[in-house]
Parts: structure tokens; sequence; C-alpha cells
């Protein structure tokens, strides 16, 4: 079984220790495609005898890089990750491994925040993805392109205008008949954003994203009123005082991105490249 990790990046300083660790995998049959438009990303990337660079001509963002990375790919079995998050040994071999079940087309790791909890943002970061993990637990099938493997032809190709490009990968094996997997034991280290703005920035185009998919295909996991029905969930995570205050804080950042999104989505119309804007302090 060959298998191709794609990467699409861009101004991604950490790239290295990404490709590191992947290469400390030593898996077999294993090729590793890089797309990225800047010449700083790509000066780290071609470092790496063993990546292939697609360098780009322009940024024509996420969603144009993984396509240019499928059209090359010649894996049996397609692994995405991102530039700026590293994957902890053993992890691909575990998330590889479901692939033996010929009815499996997906099998998403496990994202786990690098970041300490003794601040907001941090917290917030745990809190989110602690419940992200919680709900795949119990059987949400919610793909994280943060670690995300599957079959060749599950996608060939994704809207150049996909915000959420892990929630075309999810609709699209459910529709060719595949099963989804969620493997907890494949854990991807991930850095959440360090500022309220990049943490704006992110769920905006996230937000957007889930009101696009409803669009696109009449239906949708995730929606506000889905939120505001979970949101129970979170009560039990507050420790103090202090993480009580910083929840408080979550339900009113979380709103604002909401009708941020519906404004710059719904209302303004904007396309992919004027949504995502890239959270800068997730990439030091």
């Amino acid at each position: 079984m060959k298998v191709t990790i794609g990467i699409a990046a861009y101004k991604e300083p950490r790239i290295a220790k990404c490709l590191n660790a992947i290469l400390n995998e030593k898996l077999r049959n294993l090729e590793i495609i890089v797309a990225c438009p800047d010449e700083e990303t790509a000066s780290l990337v071609r470092k790496f005898k063993k990546a292939i660079l697609i360098k780009e001509s322009k940024k024509e963002g996420k969603p144009a890089a993984i396509n240019k990375i499928l059209k090359r790919a010649k894996g049996d079995i397609i692994v995405i990750t991102d530039a700026d998050m590293v994957i902890k040994k053993g992890s691909l071999k575990k998330l590889l491994s479901h692939f033996k079940d010929k009815s499996v087309g997906v099998v998403c790791g496990h994202p786990v925040v690098t970041n300490k909890r003794d601040n907001m943002l941090g917290f917030w970061g745990h809190l989110l993805y602690d419940i992200a993990h919680k709900r795949r637990l119990a059987g949400a099938k919610h793909v994280t392109m943060n670690l995300c493997a599957f079959r060749k032809g599950i996608v060939k190709k994704i809207n150049r205008e996909a915000l959420v490009d892990d929630y075309i990968i999810g609709v699209e094996n459910e529709r060719k008949g595949y099963k989804f997997v969620y493997e907890p034991n494949a854990v991807v280290y991930v850095t959440f954003p360090t500022n309220t703005k990049d943490f704006l920035k992110q769920r905006i185009r996230t937000f957007a994203g889930y009101m696009q998919i409803k669009d696109w295909y009449g239906e949708g996991e995730r929606s506000f009123a889905q939120e505001v029905k979970h949101g129970a969930n979170v009560f039990s995570y507050p420790k103090n005082f202090k993480e009580w205050v910083w929840l408080g804080l979550l339900f009113v950042y979380r709103l604002v991105a909401w009708i941020k999104a519906y404004w710059v989505y719904k209302v303004k119309k904007k396309k992919l490249v004027e949504i995502w804007k890239p959270a800068l302090s997730t990439k030091t």
C-alpha cells in the first residue's frame, strides 16, 4: 500500500518540524507532497530530499493547493495534515492500520492542543478540542484535516471556494458508502491561537464554511442552532471561578464570530481569499 502525505502550506516556519516527524515514522512506500506559493516555505521544503515540492505561482487558497496534491498523488491512501502541526510518533501507522478493512474510507486522527490551560485562550483551546474528541468517541463523524487519511478517489477535487474542506471529505465518504473511523491514539499536536484576533479569524472562516456547506448540500451537522443545543456540555469543564469567567467570554466571542461569519458570507458574499486569513500566532 503506497501512501501519499499532502501538506498545503503558506508561510510556515514550523514545516521542518512537521516533515521531520513524518520521516521519523519510517513508513515504506511513502511520498510527501508540499504545495505552497511562498518562497519562505519552499526554501525549507527543498532541504528535504524525500519531499516533493509543488511551488504555486500565486496564493490561491488551501483547496486549490490540495487539488494540486490530489492530482499529483500516487498513493492508494492519502493523508492530509497541516504544516504547523507535529504528528506524534507511531500515529501514522495507527491511522493507516484501519485501511486493512476495505469498507473504511476515511480515518481521522486526534488533535491535541499544546497550549497551557492557565490562560484564557489556552483554556478555550483545551475545552473546544476536548469536546470535539468526546463527540467523535461518541460516534460523531467529524473529519479534521489536522490529521486525516482517506482512500484515493473518495475526493478527486475540492471546490476552490470551500471554507471547510474537511467537511466535504466526510460528505463524499458517506455518499460513496464507506465507513468513517476515529482513531484517538493517532495524535497530532496543535497550537491554538494565542490572541482573540486570530481566534476570530479561524472561527469566522469555519462558521462561514458551515453556512456554505448548508447551501451546497442542503444539510449540515454543525450550525449556530446545534451549537446552542449542545452548549450545556461545556458547563462541567470549568474548575474554578476564573475559568467560569473565561467560559462566559468564550460564549461572547463565538457569538460575535457567528454574526461576523453571517455578515461576510451571506451579506457581503465574500470569496475564500477574502475570508481565509492566516492565524499567525499558531505558526510560531
